[in-house]
């Protein structure tokens, strides 16, 4: 390997604890197997070092690396997840096996079988067994007592309820979740000072790759299994902590140099992958963030093409060119797989997915997408159009005829087949509910006659459904925004069609892609990737495109504290630091007719100036960054980091 000064430091540290601030693009991974190769040059056993990170893909690749590296088949040296690592303790010290691990797919299904009993709306929403398996992730690796958690998705009440029973048949059946394998080994070392000894005379010599993801609980694991020599190697990059949900914070790399006030502390400043032109934009956004390492990106890659900001009249004018950019730059040349489609979240890429298939784009998605169309208020909403259509199906009726409250009565729909006839002889003796019934009935005639946008339109604002959408939410303290935003996106996509069959074939096909697509997530990328701004870290692509960077997408709206906006820019960071030689921003004018502001992160990047004018970078700033060979500036409240003293100071 040929290393950079820094990098050979890096390499060559020796005992004691070291942080290594690794921004994107700057050889980490060669840097942490290189300094595995020299600690078993140096004398150091192999079987005493543990090189641990948060994914499987990635402990495996840094094991391949290291192999290569070393022209060996095997090694004693273990590489693994924390997940991986924790989990090999508690089977030596309970006699465990993979039978007592509780799969996740099994999780959600037990998740979803106690809400069923314990939460009466539970089945209206797919994603929910999944939602609160995140907040019950939350809790425990937070180490927080249940009941002074605010669950975001389930009155309070019934949160605790689920969160009890699942724990309760966990223990009764003798199984352990993920979450449980991080816990129940700090239980362990705390509890038994036996077998934590055991497992520090074996790792002598810890590496810690992708530190800045790490959560609190792991991060104590961890020190405990360092000390008392804490040969403790930590790699990250703190501008890349985007996991706050999961318990990971910036923080923690902030105050390594207090845990460890020996420590030696290097920047690994050099980046390799891209051009200065975008190097210099994602430094002028991050560095806006306050509580973060300051650092000097340095570009070693040549001057490339500006980086792109277009602003379109909305989102099918900005798909559509997105769609015809891909096939151009494909046409120049550049292979679909080299080309990459980022978004905030994955609900916003519908738009983008359609137009791909309009213009017969290979793709791959990065993580998996949900069918928006597969969503409760979806079929809500297809349940009324097929009533308008002429369905007199009972399961039809039963899904649509309290949405909003009609006050009727399940019981009236007795039959497999409904017919209005029977309903009016069911109330022939309430005059007031033969009144609703023909409201219905003249509503779903109207659906009928509609074509599909109309006929959405007509749902949402006289049939009164967004208004029990406000009332469902209120009441299960859910944030209306989100399940708005499903109706908008439905709406946008009966747009473009004139017929409800039109769009129901189109659906289908839709639907056929995103199961092709799953079936092929394991295997080789093929295509155009299209994935979340999360899901791209770690990659990194000759040419990406980040849509929506509008207010209230990016940064997302239910960022409002300073830590979520700060995140939020370290989300779109990672996104535009993927990039190698190309990058795109886009944002649109008009998002579910109504008009949107550009992200104000645009302004930080480009200038105000910059920003309105929705073009290029800047040359001005280009060259900025070319006279000093750096992205990042240095705000108050920033860490500023000596590399010949190993030491940080706050700047005020």
């Amino acid at each position: 390997m040929q290393y950079n000064d820094i990098q050979k430091k890096a390499v060559a540290h020796g005992d004691g604890p070291m942080l290594v601030l690794a921004g994107p693009g700057s050889g980490k991974t060669a840097v942490i197997t290189g300094r595995t190769a020299q600690l078993i040059q140096n004398g150091i056993s192999p079987s005493s070092i543990l090189v641990v990170t948060f994914t499987r893909a990635a402990a495996a690749q840094m094991k391949g690396r290291f192999l290569k590296m070393t022209g060996r088949e095997s090694t004693p040296v273990t590489f693994g997840t924390f997940h991986g690592v924790f989990y090999g303790i508690l089977k030596h010290a309970y006699r465990i096996g993979g039978s007592n691990i509780l799969a996740d797919n099994t999780k959600l299904s037990l998740l979803r079988e106690i809400l069923d009993h314990n939460y009466p709306d539970a089945g209206q929403e797919a994603d929910l067994p999944s939602q609160v398996a995140r907040e019950i992730s939350q809790v425990k690796g937070g180490r927080m007592d249940v009941s002074h958690f605010y669950s975001g998705v389930l009155p309070q009440e019934v949160f605790r309820k689920v969160f009890e029973l699942y724990d309760r048949w966990k223990q009764e059946n003798r199984m352990l979740d993920f979450d449980d394998i991080i816990t129940k080994c700090h239980e362990l070392f705390v509890k038994r000072p036996d077998y934590l000894a055991k497992w520090q005379n074996k790792f002598r010599y810890l590496l810690v790759d992708e530190f800045q993801d790490i959560s609190p609980l792991q991060y104590e694991i961890v020190r405990m299994l360092a000390a008392p020599q804490n040969n403790l190697f930590i790699v990250g990059d703190d501008d890349q902590s985007i996991y706050r949900f999961r318990g990971a914070s910036p923080g923690i790399m902030l105050k390594f140099p207090e845990d460890y006030p020996g420590a030696e502390v290097i920047a690994l400043e050099e980046n390799y992958r891209s051009t200065p032109e975008i190097l210099a934009a994602a430094g002028a956004l991050v560095s806006h963030n306050k509580k973060r390492y300051r650092k000097n990106i340095r570009p070693v890659n040549a001057s490339g093409a500006p980086v792109v900001q277009q602003r379109f009249e909305d989102s099918r004018k900005e798909c559509i060119h997105l769609a015809q950019s891909l096939r151009k730059e494909h046409e120049k040349g550049t292979p679909f797989e080299e080309m990459a489609v980022l978004f905030r979240t994955n609900v916003g890429c519908r738009e983008a997915v359609e137009q791909l298939m309009a213009y017969q784009i290979p793709f791959t998605v990065g993580d998996v997408l949900p069918c928006i169309f597969d969503h409760w208020i979806a079929r809500d909403i297809f349940a009324y159009m097929d009533l308008g259509a002429g369905s007199r199906k009972r399961a039809d009726f039963l899904r649509i005829y309290n949405r909003p409250n009609r006050y009727i009565s399940r019981d009236a729909f007795y039959d497999p087949q409904i017919s209005f006839e029977n309903l009016y002889i069911y109330y022939e003796d309430k005059e007031w509910m033969c009144r609703r019934v023909e409201q219905l009935e003249a509503d779903l005639d109207m659906v009928g006659r509609l074509a599909p946008y109309g006929a959405m339109n007509y749902i949402r604002r006289e049939i009164g459904y967004d208004e029990y959408v406000r009332e469902y939410a209120g009441a299960r303290n859910i944030p209306v925004e989100d399940l708005m935003q499903v109706l908008d996106e439905l709406m946008e996509s009966a747009r473009n069609y004139t017929s409800y069959d039109e769009w129901k074939q189109a659906i289908a096909e839709y639907r056929d892609k995103l199961e092709e697509q799953k079936k092929r997530r394991n295997r080789e990328i093929e295509g155009v990737t299209v994935g979340t701004l999360h899901a791209s870290k770690g990659m990194e692509y000759d040419h990406v495109y980040i849509l929506d960077v509008n207010d209230g997408i990016i940064p997302y709206h239910k960022a409002v504290l300073e830590a979520d906006l700060e995140e939020e820019r370290r989300m779109l960071y990672v996104g535009m630091t993927r990039a190698r030689h190309l990058l795109h921003l886009y944002s649109v004018k008009e998002r579910y007719e109504k008009k949107t502001d550009p992200s104000p992160f645009l302004g930080e990047i480009f200038g105000e100036e910059g920003t309105k004018r929705g073009r290029f970078y800047q040359q001005k700033q280009k060259s900025d960054v070319q006279r000093s060979g750096g992205a990042d500036r240095c705000l108050s409240e920033q860490h500023d980091l000596r590399q010949g003293q190993g030491r940080f100071s706050q700047t005020h």
